[in-house]
């Protein structure tokens, strides 16, 4: 089988020779493909990043997904509620609360709200606990910020 970019082999019953000649055999590559050179053939897992850079970004990746996950999971599962509701429970979301406000206009504006608190909470949160693992792992790499 030969890549979208390689060319194909066309039998010589099209009429004209092909330009490339005939394939390679099975399983070996084309005459055009070069060996990669030897220091780019095993590269290693970490790159020659430090160890201590390395748990530091290990850290910083756990508690990034161990909060972020859940509060994501609970926002989209509130959409998916109401807009499910929206279109199976139709005669629920009519139900009046107060005056004109009924149970599809609360979702609403409760899911509005939700996504605004949880906004303004990965905002601080991220300012919190997550700069300062950023800042470990920056000064572990010697990240020295923006050259001018």
């Amino acid at each position: 089988m030969y890549g979208p970019h390689e060319p194909r082999w066309q039998p010589s019953s099209y009429g004209h020779p092909s330009p490339y000649g005939q394939p390679p055999p099975y399983g070996q590559p084309p005459s055009y493909v070069r060996e990669a050179p030897e220091e780019f053939r095993e590269a290693p897992e970490d790159w020659g990043t430090p160890p201590e850079v390395m748990t530091s970004l290990a850290r910083l990746r756990a508690e990034r997904r161990s909060r972020i996950f859940p509060v994501a999971a609970a926002v989209v599962s509130l959409y998916l509620v109401s807009a499910l509701m929206a279109s199976w429970a139709a005669d629920v979301m009519a139900i009046r609360l107060v005056g004109h406000l009924n149970v599809g206009l609360a979702l609403a504006l409760l899911q509005c709200g939700t996504t605004l608190a949880v906004c303004r909470w990965y905002a601080r949160y991220a300012r919190t606990h997550l700069d300062p693992l950023v800042a470990q792992v920056r000064a572990g790499l010697g990240y020295r910020g923006e050259e001018q």
